[in-house]
């Protein structure tokens, strides 16, 4: 297989099975809370616990993209997230609490790896001038894994299988990716992984990863507690409120998909800043008024996350990695807290008032995008064609 190709394709497939595991513990949180019968402090060590293992596998990235690189590692996470996803089935059914969290953990290395890897697959199978609309396509795979996933876990509980057999058939889908990775050749290429990039000190790579991992700490907190919300909220039977959670993401694919077809014209950071206020108006509709503005926010939060990715592979080119490692620990360690914190403010003063927590990360997404603003080193973040912009990337 021709080798952009078979990047591109691994990278979608990766990130499509990567959506369908994720947003499955959404749904399931429910289950697993009643059938170990743990409060919710207690459940949100299910995620935090991949959080903690995802931040060592991100940690270590320049180190594994240097000896491995991204295609040869991504096999190996891949198979690492074909074991776990099995072996969280599997306690469901045997093993218990205990199973359930060691394969969290393994669940954890495995994703960790792969979003390093898959966002490197496609920064080494695009070019400058496609970049932005191949990242679209790449995380309108989340959007359509994610569609799916809520769905289909209420159709397998609806048929009265316990929530395990949900992880068990989604680990099966892994073999599409692995087959992609498999048939595809490593490219030989130069990593610059030893040395910072130029003028990339500590406090540009603060802003630019807080601007990030507070956005996926607010996405990720609705994604994964919106059922758990609708339930409470509405009285609703779990698997019910499930459709919340599966229009949030349809609405999330529409709109990267729409990135994709539609590429549009416009700076990356007025998208991101346009992304962000709609979607905070639309996040506090949703938790004063009905949680159906909750799931609108899939639509308006669509396209910040691929325009930060776009960004940082168009600005760094071979550096990318660097850069991407930095953010992704970012991320890595916002989710660590948001996880602990979202299940200790359920338990002390409800699930309503504990959703104003993805309120304040979204508004601090904000303030760390608008940190960048006026700056001399905003002129080559965000705004393409200058150039500036074009002597650097």
């Amino acid at each position: 297989m021709k080798t952009r190709i078979g990047y591109l394709l691994t990278a979608y497939a990766s990130l499509f099975c990567y959506g369908l595991i994720d947003n499955m513990r959404g749904p399931a949180y429910p289950y697993m809370l009643d059938q170990f019968d743990l409060t919710n402090s207690q459940g949100s060590q299910i995620f935090a616990i991949s959080s903690i293992s995802a931040l060592i596998t991100i940690s270590l990235g320049r180190l594994w993209i240097k000896h491995l690189g991204e295609l040869n590692a991504q096999r190996i996470w891949l198979i690492l997230i074909l074991i776990a996803t099995a072996l969280m089935g599997l306690s469901a059914y045997a093993g218990g609490f205990a199973l359930l969290i060691g394969s969290s953990f393994l669940l954890g290395l495995g994703l960790g790896g792969t979003t390093l890897a898959t966002n490197l697959l496609v920064a080494y199978g695009s070019t400058e001038h496609n970049r932005r609309r191949f990242y679209g396509g790449l995380h309108s795979m989340y959007g359509i894994s994610s569609v799916i996933a809520p769905a289909a876990f209420a159709l397998t509980v609806k048929a009265g299988l316990l929530w395990g057999a949900s992880f068990a058939i989604m680990s099966l889908v892994v073999l599409l990716p692995l087959a992609t990775g498999f048939l595809t050749e490593q490219v030989e290429h130069e990593y610059d992984t030893s040395q910072k990039p130029d003028r990339m000190n500590v406090w540009f790579r603060l802003r630019v990863g807080l601007a990030m991992s507070f956005y996926v700490a607010s996405e990720v907190a609705i994604s994964s507690r919106l059922v758990l919300y609708a339930t409470n909220k509405l009285s609703l039977d779990p698997a019910d409120a499930a459709y919340y959670l599966s229009l949030f993401f349809a609405l999330l694919l529409t709109g990267r998909l729409s990135l994709f077809l539609f590429p549009l014209r416009i700076s990356t950071y007025r998208l991101m800043s346009l992304s962000a206020a709609t979607s905070l108006a639309l996040l506090l509709l949703g938790i004063f008024v009905h949680p159906l503005f909750m799931s609108l926010c899939g639509l308006t939060m669509s396209i910040y996350f691929p325009c930060g990715m776009e960004w940082i592979s168009k600005r760094f080119g071979k550096n990318a990695g660097y850069m991407m490692t930095s953010v992704m620990l970012s991320i890595t360690v916002a989710l660590i807290f948001m996880h602990q914190l979202m299940g200790i403010a359920t338990d002390i003063f409800g699930i309503t008032n504990a959703m104003l927590l993805s309120v304040l990360f979204l508004v601090l997404a904000i303030a760390a995008l608008f940190s960048n603003r006026g700056s001399s080193l905003d002129k080559c973040i965000f705004l393409e064609g200058s150039s500036l912009d074009k002597r650097q990337v």
